[in-house]
């Protein structure tokens, strides 16, 4: 009986301590919520995910020192000229150090400054944490919903998407 009992205790401590953990861990993953994106960026243009509810988001993490994501940064810009952005939205968000870079790559890539935000390490953090940039930069493509539709989106499944919208 005492054993019956501890183990009992044991799965109830278990239990409690998981869910206390999953409440607070964000996902940025397909099939969740993407986590909240507010920022002041830019000569304080303010920028939410919230705010652009209703059409797809295309949310893209990347910094100069990382050659895939400042690739992935100049195709997802040339594709949202291609489909004239009527049909979804592109937040770039850059997190180098030093914002003089990030405006001379956005320069030099002919990116569209309007869709390319620079954040800085305080202003980070929370992205960080919320969308796991210290194991590697991601792309996420946001339904009209605010659910993730997929990671790291290639060209073509941004098109099927869209296309269904």
């Amino acid at each position: 009986m005492k054993k019956a009992l501890s183990y009992i205790i044991f799965f109830i401590i278990l239990i409690v301590l998981v869910a206390a953990y999953a409440d607070r861990v964000v996902k940025a993953d397909e099939g969740y919520t993407a986590p909240e994106i507010e920022m002041l960026a830019n000569d304080s243009v303010n920028v939410s995910l919230d705010k652009l509810r209703g059409k797809y988001v295309l949310v893209n993490f990347w910094d100069s020192s990382n050659a895939v994501s400042r690739i992935a940064a100049g195709e997802y810009d040339r594709f949202l000229h291609a489909n004239n952005g009527d049909s979804f939205s592109l937040l770039s968000i850059n997190t180098d150090e030093n914002p003089e870079l990030f405006k001379e790559i956005v320069k030099k890539d002919n990116l569209d400054s309007s869709t390319q935000f620079h954040i800085s390490d305080a202003k980070a953090r929370n992205l960080s944490e919320n969308y796991r940039l210290d194991s590697g930069f991601s792309s996420y493509l946001i339904d009209p919903q605010g659910k993730i539709v997929a990671v790291n989106p290639s060209v073509t499944t941004l098109e099927k998407y869209l296309s269904q919208h």
